[in-house]
């Protein structure tokens, strides 16, 4: 008999519960006016220019130490023609992707110039 009443005070605890609190959580609350820009860009441009930021900032080490790898590579080598093979490999993929992070630059600098041109003249 104690074990149904305990229940049944549980049962009514929840069920006020679950309708006092919805009354709480609606309380006055001005609103602030719209969504917020998290991100802090306005174009499409904008957005592009600030990824290949973070791109370049983090391909940039990244590139440095693929070259002092190539590097050790090649001075661990010892004239070993297949590990002399293996760090000019090393090296020449280092350098085609450097090559890729300023061609991404640059042209990201080439398109956003053509498409202020054509905004412009509309």
């Amino acid at each position: 008999m104690k074990i149904k009443q305990t229940f049944k005070n549980i049962y009514y605890s929840l069920i006020s519960a679950g309708l006092l609190l919805p009354s709480l959580a609606s309380a006055e609350v001005v609103a602030g006016g719209g969504i917020k820009n998290p991100i802090g860009v306005d174009s499409i441009q904008e957005l592009i220019d600030a990824i290949l930021q973070i791109v370049i900032a983090i391909g940039t080490p990244v590139a440095v130490l693929f070259l002092i790898y190539a590097g050790f590579k090649f001075v661990t080598a010892q004239g070993n023609p297949a590990k002399v093979g293996e760090a000019r490999e090393y090296f020449m993929w280092t350098l085609v992707g450097i090559v890729i992070l300023l061609g991404a630059s640059l042209l990201s600098s080439v398109v956003s110039g053509t498409i202020d041109q054509l905004g412009s003249g509309i």
